[in-house]
């Protein structure tokens, strides 16, 4: 199971993520329990499958307007659905893979899926607690879901 120290390393990431490519720290809030029936999305999401020392998903969900803004911050001036998926995703796998460089090469992460809509529901793991990690960035909210059991 998912400790505090290592649920830290999620927070810690997501915190450095928005200072080094929005130029912009993002407040993350205090992450909470979340049950496996829960559905808590936005209109995009990016989600890692982890396998190996871990099982279970990391997903990154966030609002149209954010993944918009977050586009015009980079000098993207084209805000397409499929561009706005491209960053979830970008999001979502670097978020996975710095904390794989912390967890260590058992935790083995998979290639985004990225899902514009919001999904009736996200299949979180059954045995394990799922944390949301609230973030905010400027004016919008997001969150990062880890739901992870071992492996």
């Amino acid at each position: 199971m998912l400790n505090e120290t290592q649920l830290k390393v999620f927070v810690d990431h997501a915190t450095h993520y928005f200072s080094a490519f929005a130029q912009e720290p993002a407040i993350v809030r205090v992450p909470y329990l979340i049950s496996h029936d829960e559905s808590l999305v936005y209109d995009y999401t990016g989600v890692i499958g982890v396998s190996g020392a871990f099982r279970g998903c990391v997903y990154f969900t966030a609002p149209a307007r954010m993944m918009q803004y977050l586009l015009m911050t980079q000098g993207e001036t084209e805000h397409s659905q499929e561009h706005c998926l491209d960053v979830v995703g970008e999001i979502a796998n670097t978020l996975a893979g710095n904390a794989r460089r912390e967890l260590g090469s058992d935790f083995m992460i998979s290639v985004p899926i990225r899902i514009a809509g919001k999904p009736e529901q996200l299949t979180l793991a059954r045995s394990a607690r799922s944390y949301a990690i609230p973030i905010q960035w400027r004016v919008y909210s997001a969150a990062l879901v880890v739901s992870l059991e071992d492996g």
